[in-house]
């Protein structure tokens, strides 16, 4: 899990329990459409019910849990209207924030972006498919960090469950991280040449090249997508297994 350990520094135990049941779901160790029980995570987490409830609460607010009347409580299936429009605000954000990069970067700024991409060959090479997408947020975290717009990072970040869902599971199947790299790459040569028009075009590419996939995915793991499979019953050792691992 790449959640940042200084991240859970001075935490209460609430947010502790949110971050990582968030991160665990996100990051497809929880399988979606799964049952949990409070009483599990609890035990397994060693704290009371009470920040459980409350972050799974929290956890419904963002569309990653879903509680079923007479049922339980669900890890939220994937939803393909939601991967859409959680894309769709990414793209607009993000659009504005490469442009004013693009006017205001350094020359360190380049060098950092270069040396995640780096990094994210080096994921690549070690099929480390999780801290690979972990890189390309690093990555496109830089435009928002040198343009004083974290709080827009921030939202993105808060509002893309779904959409990081979808991104994760396409790397199960297709060995697109090679073009991820190579569109890095080219966003970075659109911005050294100042080239608006080139930049959006790349962006767009970059940002939808998933989209087509998304159909595809729901149909290969119609149990994993909403209105598709029932849901299924969690075991006592949830919070110890990686759904994503046994899927490849």
């Amino acid at each position: 899990m790449y959640y940042r350990e200084n991240e859970r520094q001075n935490m209460t135990i609430g947010e502790s329990v949110y971050g990582y049941l968030r991160n665990n779901i996100i990051e497809l160790n929880f399988k979606p459409g799964e049952i949990i029980s409070i009483k599990d995570i609890s035990a397994q987490l060693n704290v009371s019910r009470s920040p459980v409830r409350d972050a799974l609460i929290k956890l419904e607010k963002e569309g990653l849990i879903t509680t079923m009347p007479q049922r339980g409580t669900m890890i939220s299936k994937i939803d393909l209207s939601r991967v859409s429009e959680e894309r769709y605000l990414r793209e607009c954000l993000e659009e504005k924030t490469i442009l004013l990069f693009m006017n205001q970067y350094t020359p360190s700024d380049i060098k950092q972006l270069e040396s995640i991409i780096e990094n994210q060959k080096k994921s690549i090479s070690d099929t480390d498919y999780r801290k690979s997408i972990y890189y390309d947020d690093e990555f496109h975290k830089t435009f928002f960090d040198v343009t004083d717009k974290r709080l827009c990072w921030e939202t993105i970040q808060n509002m893309s469950g779904h959409y990081k869902r979808s991104r994760l599971l396409s790397l199960a199947e297709k060995n697109i991280l090679d073009n991820i790299i190579k569109q890095h790459e080219m966003l970075i040569a659109c911005i050294l040449e100042k080239n608006t028009d080139k930049l959006i075009i790349a962006l767009h590419l970059h940002l939808n090249k998933l989209e087509g996939e998304d159909l595809d995915l729901s149909n290969k793991y119609p149990d994993l997508f909403e209105n598709q499979y029932t849901a299924t019953n969690g075991s006592y050792d949830l919070l110890h297994r990686d759904f994503f691992k046994m899927l490849r």
